[in-house]
């Protein structure tokens, strides 16, 4: 798989800012390294920061509120294990959740998830609260993190990387001028990056967790 570094050196080729075999001097490479998370943190600020479907899976207890690990833009499917069983849940959204009206209820069997979506971490509540320990297993579509050093390997799923080669060729021009820049650039990026609008436009239509809907799922905490 390619590093991070890969995808840099290849975004300055785009833009001639470096020949084929050539590589940035480090702090240049330290700088666009930078300016690639903040590219990053911007899609994520657009809605555009689907990185695929992921599984999550959190330990259960007796209660019935749990802080995800990481901060999910949607919940897919969930399902949790209890005394050998594993039984899908049904994802209810805050008007669902509102609607319960015995939050406290306790049983050996989940039926129902909640997540409120907060930021910056997200919550989950089941109902009713397991009267076992257990597992829970999230399939979740969760935002691109940012990259660590620049040898990290990306890991994306298709698309992903062509729009972040392109992209970032276009963010680097201001740093590397060039009278003479391929004009296909420009929309090649534009036309990437309105895949990935495409791509992730179903998954983003989350029902907006009201005050009410939180208050009311902490309710049920034992």
């Amino acid at each position: 798989m390619p590093t991070v570094s890969d995808l840099i050196h290849s975004s300055a080729r785009l833009i001639g800012a470096i020949a084929a075999g050539e590589t940035l001097e480090t702090n240049e490479l330290n700088d666009a390294f930078i300016s690639l998370n903040q590219m990053i943190a911007s899609w994520n600020t657009e809605g555009l920061s689907t990185a695929g479907r992921m599984p999550v899976t959190v330990a259960v207890t007796t209660a019935n509120s749990y802080t995800l690990p990481v901060r999910p833009i949607k919940i897919d499917a969930a399902n949790v294990a209890i005394s050998g069983i594993n039984a899908p849940l049904e994802i209810v959204d805050a008007a669902g959740w509102e609607a319960i009206s015995e939050k406290g209820a306790i049983a050996i069997f989940v039926q129902k998830i909640f997540c409120d979506y907060q930021y910056p971490t997200s919550t989950v509540y089941l109902w009713p609260t397991p009267r076992l320990s257990g597992t829970l297993e999230l399939f979740v579509y969760a935002p691109i993190a940012a990259f660590v050093t620049v040898n990290d390997t990306i890991n994306l799923p298709p698309g992903y990387e062509q729009a972040l080669r392109f992209n970032f060729a276009v963010n680097l021009l201001p740093e590397y001028p060039r009278s003479q820049v391929d004009p296909s650039l420009a929309p090649q990026a534009q036309n990437t990056k309105a895949s990935l609008v495409q791509l992730n436009a179903s998954v983003h239509r989350i029902t907006p967790v009201t005050q009410s809907a939180t208050a009311l799922a902490a309710q049920g905490n034992p």
